[in-house]
């Protein structure tokens, strides 16, 4: 196990490890035979959150339920939540500091992939509120959670993440907390894997979801599930569907030359963060050690 490599590399027993937790960290710092590094991963993981945003024209006709809370379709409300979440806060408490805030899907492991242009959304609980109250919902019972413009609804949503995650608990009481300031209650329930996803694609039946994509070195897989082609196959979680991206999905994934590759993938990357498709708390980094006194 992850403790007993720790204590193996600092005996000597082993001479690098690739995989241990992040609280370990400091203790291996004071070694004076032990180089830890930390760096984004060649083969990242991505734990993003999910907004069901499935249109009513697009629910698979077979297996959607299409259940989502309809202001998740309202941009202003995915981004005044964007605005509303601490992402430092966020990767300070559950990866003590080892990530960095993420913006698409598509990880700064890949390398010339990532569209390292992209300038986050910052953390700003007074614009969030104003947008919110601009756009029109509003706390007109004085319960502090807001309603739908038409006060036919309150801004209740349901957030589940599978219940073999050890990460994602906190990150839902984190942004339970964040998401309170701003007028939005979350009710949190983690379920079993098999029963996320039967609640979450094709079936769209949930509001906001925690989960997350293993990542090829090649964008092409990840940029795919935000396609319209992929709502009723299951490989889609938010439902997402932009003509512009589909295009241009097509065109990356025929396309020979490497740089004009790049600059069409950067041009998605800034449709679906503009778009709010997804908040993406971090990025986390790869976590290593090796003994110095046996490698340079």
């Amino acid at each position: 196990n992850q403790d007993a490599l720790v204590q193996a590399i600092k005996t000597g027993q082993v001479d690098m490890i690739t995989e241990f937790p992040n609280t370990a960290v400091a203790t291996l710092q004071e070694d004076p035979n032990i180089e830890v590094v930390t760096g984004a991963p060649f083969a990242p993981e991505v734990t993003d959150v999910i907004f069901n945003q499935v249109l009513p024209e697009n629910c698979p006709p077979a297996d959607g339920l299409c259940t989502g809370h309809p202001a998740l379709l309202d941009r202003n409300v995915r981004l005044a939540l964007a605005h509303a979440t601490d992402k430092q806060k966020i990767i300070d408490v559950v990866l003590l500091g080892f990530g960095t805030p993420g913006t698409t899907l598509l990880p700064d492991g890949l390398g010339l992939w990532y569209n390292s242009s992209l300038q986050d959304y910052e953390y700003d609980v007074a614009k969030a509120n104003q947008m919110f109250e601009d756009a029109g919902y509003l706390d007109t019972d004085g319960d502090g959670v807001r309603e739908l413009p038409d006060g036919s609804r309150p801004l209740t949503f349901r957030i589940n993440w599978p219940s073999d995650s050890i990460d994602s608990p906190r990150i839902a009481e984190l942004l339970s907390e964040m998401w309170g300031q701003v007028g939005v209650d979350l009710e949190a329930q983690a379920l079993d894997p098999d029963t996320l996803t039967a609640v979450c694609c094709p079936a769209f039946d949930f509001d906001v979801m925690l989960w997350g994509w293993g990542s090829d070195p090649d964008p092409n897989l990840l940029l795919s599930v935000m396609t319209t082609d992929e709502i009723p196959t299951g490989s889609s979680e938010t439902g997402y569907s932009n003509p512009e991206f589909d295009e241009l999905y097509y065109e990356q994934a025929s396309e020979l030359d490497l740089n004009t590759r790049k600059d069409l993938v950067w041009q998605m990357q800034q449709i679906v963060f503009d778009d709010v498709v997804y908040i993406i708390p971090y990025y986390a980094q790869a976590v290593q050690a090796y003994r110095k006194d046996r490698f340079t």
